[in-house]
């Protein structure tokens, strides 16, 4: 009786197994056709609206769900910012599995009262390694430049000038679409400035990237995703607007689509103007002098911004495409900053030197890639591309002193000089992916990337120390310089994507070998070159290996381990050893034998999604070896500064991202950063001085929390505070700060014309406030910029049917882009 009852378990249990079925599909975002990873995916009862199962998709937004009984059921995907998509099913003894290869989901809309609202798009979207920034909804940005865009972005920080920091870091790479584009270190910030807000599509922050990506960068890599829509039919918008301190800009793009061709163009042109400040109070403890100034700065420019771009899609599995970007444009800038000179203590001056600072350049960027994509599968494809960048700036600077002298009293002393400075700047660029899905469990990719650039960049001083207006100038062959800066590297990597159980891994190796050449001349070997010294050379082979594992606790969180290993190399301006007085208060110059600092990241992730409030939470440690850091000094009353590899550092930090939907119309993100670094002290001799520096610990915190309202009569309202604590900087800290930015936009004409108007910095807080010290110095600096007030007037235009249908669909609950019922699964 025991065996009978053993063999009728038996059966009916595998009766039971056989007759569950399943349903799998991918969620695709409607208005982008990315898929959506993370995605609540619902099973339900057609007939209680009972729970059964429950699953979120994956990285590439796929989702299974086992397990079920014969009966009819509603599937439920669900996303914060998206409207929810329901299909009904039902599981038979004839079909088993039900597949809906592509589910498009689109923007939350709802109806208030009989009058439209239209949703915001989810501003952020997790991904296991970035978080990408959906930023055509960010309206303190509107008018604004790329710069201005990346200072609205979590954990990102951008300072008066433009350089950027990822989560207290600055050592973080910046690209366009993937690449490097031609940024560089010494040359983003101008290039940033200039890039419409308007043409960017999304920002990528990949804080821990894989042995995929470049290892440059300790902090990780910001992607800058341009706008480039594929949706059939041709659309475009022309936009124009002006803010408050007098600048104005135009532009337009347009886009067309089909079967076989798919163009885009883009078109813009801003005039600039800034206007800011800086201080700066100096004081030498063993003289017990001073010298302190405080600067009024108008900063003006004007460039014209363009891309286009074409793919043919010649077969159903091969693409050729060629695209390119180029920015042209001028600039100026005035400066007038009284230096004052005496004793500390004295009720007096004992000199004032007048300085007026004038300059301009002109700056030209071009970038052009050809790119070729066959696809042997929707999962199994190989992908070249072939790029140039070049970058040119041709500045000329005008200093006029005239100082005046009152203890003792003595004749007003006049300067002239004259400073041109070419940086000229180009590099290639070739890269191969391959990519393929091999099972539904193994993913290997592999590639080449290989990165050449080259810099030449030549200097001069022309001086008059008799008069104000230099007519009888001439050249000083000591502050002449030829900066020439080769660097050339190659890098094999390979990755392989797994499943053990429920374990997701990801591990890689990249090899990378570089070499390093770097020239620099003065006057006489300039014109001689038997006089000039070897070349500067060095290589180095390095691994970079990478290890991410994820493991979902359950259908709605998971849980994130990542490793990897990355470096900073020293950029062309920390390297050339010319000493740049442009600062009357500072001598700079760089350091040739600069080597690289290398940092072993790790990370610890949390992510928990609910219907309407995602959490995610992160920690990380990073400890460092050589870091690169600006070091001061004094010598007889003049400061000097130059980079040394100083010190070890290790940092640590958690960061927490909380989204929440409120009411329907409101959307809130809130970011909170903590960071602790420690900096181990050192002792320097340059150029017969010692220079030190204190071992130093520091924590500190940020945070940022944007709010998006949604109100009747297709208006929106947004606003973004920040918070920054004190700060350990090398040889001192620099001070909190707090600034609020507001926007608000207002759809015209069935969304024909967007009218969009944002105050940047409402407070005139925004302010960069240092504090540094040596054996016998101190020194505190503020830089800040005045608040601007921004409007934009957009007007939307083209072939909008396939919208107009959408819209229909939206409405009437239907959806012809879903392909639903049984059969295969992609």
């Amino acid at each position: 009786m025991n065996r009978i009852v053993l063999v009728l378990m038996m059966m009916m249990s595998a009766v039971a197994a056989v007759a569950q079925g399943t349903v799998k599909g991918k969620v695709v975002d409607r208005q982008t056709n990315e898929v959506l990873p993370f995605v609540n995916i619902r099973v339900s009862r057609q007939a209680t609206g009972k729970m059964v199962k429950g699953a979120i998709t994956d990285e590439r937004g796929h989702f299974n769900v086992t397990g079920l009984a014969k009966g009819d059921y509603v599937l439920t995907v669900s996303f914060v910012g998206y409207k929810n998509a329901t299909r009904n099913f039902s599981i038979t003894d004839k079909a088993k599995a039900v597949s809906y290869p592509m589910i498009y989901i689109g923007e939350d809309s709802r109806t208030l009262k009989e009058v439209k609202v239209t949703g915001q798009r989810s501003q952020m979207k997790l991904e296991v390694d970035r978080k990408t920034f959906s930023v055509d909804q960010v309206l303190a940005a509107a008018g604004g430049s790329a710069s201005d865009l990346l200072e609205s972005i979590p954990s990102v920080e951008v300072t008066t000038d433009g350089e950027i920091s990822l989560r207290g870091n600055s050592s973080v790479e910046v690209w366009i679409n993937g690449k490097a584009s031609g940024l560089t270190t010494d040359n983003r910030a101008e290039i940033l400035q200039q890039i419409p807000a308007e043409s960017i599509e999304k920002i990528e922050v990949i804080d821990n990237p894989s042995a995929k990506y470049s290892p440059e960068g300790s902090a990780g890599i910001i992607n800058i995703v341009l706008k480039r829509d594929r949706k059939a039919g041709y659309y475009g918008s022309a936009r124009a607007g002006m803010n408050t301190m007098g600048g104005w800009q135009a532009g337009a793009n347009i886009n067309y689509s089909s079967g076989v061709l798919d163009a885009f163009a883009n078109l813009g042109y801003r005039s600039r103007k800034n206007k800011g400040g800086s201080l700066s109070e100096q004081t030498y403890t063993e003289k017990n002098t001073y010298q302190n100034y405080e600067a009024e700065d108008d900063h003006n420019g004007k460039n014209l911004f363009a891309r286009a771009g074409l793919t043919w899609h010649f077969t159903k599995k091969d693409d050729i495409s060629l695209s390119g970007m180029t920015m042209i444009g001028k600039r100026d800038n005035l400066s007038l900053t009284p230096y004052h000179y005496g004793t500390v203590g004295s009720p007096m001056d004992s000199h004032v030197m007048f300085r007026r600072s004038e300059g301009s350049g002109d700056m030209n960027m071009y970038n052009a890639e050809l790119g070729y994509t066959h696809t042997f599968t929707d999962k199994h494809k190989i992908d070249f591309s072939l790029s140039y960048n070049k970058w040119k700036n041709d500045d000329s600077n005008y200093y006029r002193d005239s100082t005046t002298y009152f203890d003792p009293v003595a004749p007003t002393a006049y300067a002239y000089q004259y400073r041109p400075m070419l940086i000229n700047n180009n590099s290639w660029e070739a890269k191969l992916d391959y990519e393929n899905q091999i099972t539904e469990n193994i993913k290997v990719e592999a590639g080449y990337s290989g990165r050449f650039s080259h810099e030449n960049t030549p200097q001069e001083l022309w001086e008059d120390n008799a008069n104000w207006d230099g007519h009888d100038m001439a050249q000083k062959r000591d502050y002449f310089n030829r900066f020439i800066y080769d660097m050339d590297t190659h890098a094999l990597y390979a990755t392989m994507t797994t499943k053990l159980g429920k374990l997701g891994i990801m591990a890689g190796l990249r090899g990378e070998y570089w070499k390093v050449n770097t020239e620099s001349y003065d006057y006489d070997q300039e014109h001689d070159a038997s006089l000039r010294d070897e070349p500067f050379k060095k290589d180095y082979f390095q691994l970079f290996p990478s290890l991410f594992l994820n493991y979902p606790l359950t259908e709605t969180s998971q849980l994130q381990l990542n490793y990897t290993r990355r470096l900073r190399r020293p950029w062309g301006g920390q390297l050339n050893n010319f000493r740049n007085t442009r600062d009357a208060s500072m001598v700079s110059f760089g350091n040739p034998e600069l080597t690289p600092e290398y940092t072993n990241s790790f990370s610890l992730n949390y992510l928990k999604t609910w219907t309407d409030h995602t959490l995610s939470l992160g920690a990380y440690y990073r400890p460092t070896t050589d870091v690169i850091q600006s070091v001061r000094w004094n010598v007889d009353g003049v400061m000097y500064s130059t980079h040394e590899n100083v010190t070890g550092s290790r940092s640590a930090g958690m960061e927490l991202i909380l989204k929440d939907k409120l009411f329907r119309i409101l959307d809130l993100t809130t970011t909170l950063n903590a960071y602790y670094y420690k900096l181990d002290g050192f002792s320097y001799e340059i150029d017969g001085a010692t220079v030190t520096g204190e071992p130093d610990e520091n924590f500190s915190w940020d945070a940022r929390v944007l709010a998006g309202l949604i109100l009747p009569y297709d208006i929106s309202l947004q606003a973004t505070g920040n918070y920054r604590s004190r700060s350990v900087i090398t040889q001192g800290h620099r001070k909190p700060t707090a600034s609020l930015d507001l926007g608000v936009r207002k759809s015209l004409f069935n969304k024909m014309f967007t009218l969009s108007v944002n105050w940047r910095d409402v407070f005139g807080t925004r302010k960069w406030e240092t504090f540094t010290a040596g054996d016998d110095f101190t020194r505190h600096q503020k830089n800040w910029r005045d608040p601007r007030v921004n409007f934009v007037l957009t007007w939307n235009f083209g072939n909008m049917s396939s919208s107009k249908k959408r819209q229909r669909q939206e409405e009437s609950g239907t959806d012809d882009d879903i392909q639903g019922g049984y059969g295969g699964y992609e």
